[in-house]
């Protein structure tokens, strides 16, 4: 059984930070979880809903455009988030789409020696292949001597006899 605490699941990419576009939909992430999502409506504008810290603080309003609703649940989640900030450098930081810090590597058992093995047969055949393909994409270069062509002897008495009947021999 694993530990609950601490245990973060399979990773295969580091969670979303900031804005996300989901199709129609944009959706603010930050520390791993969705804060506020902006998704059109058939009534009027666009939906906002809001979700920034706990359940009941949760809210739904209008608005005109996306880019306005997207500016107001920018503003009401920084205020909620980062109360001590002020409210410009609250939404800078909340925004930001870099992560932080990178995440700990997870734990997990060194390699066996047949991962390793594969590993390194994977990468020999790799550089095998990017040499074929370096050489399959190199420019075609001219031969650099021509051999000279055998004469056949009956062109030579053809071209001989077509000569003669031009003279009037």
């Amino acid at each position: 059984m694993l530990p609950m605490h601490g245990y973060q699941g399979f990773r295969t990419a580091p969670p979303p930070s900031g804005w996300v576009q989901l199709r129609d939909i944009w959706v603010l992430w930050w520390s791993g979880r969705q804060i506020a999502q902006v998704s059109p409506a058939k009534e009027r504008g666009v939906r906002v809903h809001l979700d920034a810290r706990k359940m009941w603080q949760t809210k739904d309003v209008w608005a005109a455009s996306v880019d306005q609703g997207k500016r107001y649940a920018e503003r009401w989640c920084a205020a909620r988030l980062y109360p001590e900030m002020r409210l410009r450098a609250a939404v800078a930081r909340m925004v930001d789409g870099s992560p932080g810090e990178p995440l700990p590597p997870l734990p997990g058992l060194p390699p066996t020696p047949e991962q390793l093995q594969q590993a390194r047969r994977l990468a020999e055949a790799g550089a095998k292949e990017l040499e074929r393909v370096k050489e399959a994409l190199e420019p075609i270069r001219p031969p650099s001597a021509t051999k000279p062509r055998a004469k056949d002897p009956q062109k030579t008495r053809v071209r001989a006899a077509l000569r003669d009947l031009r003279r009037g021999v």
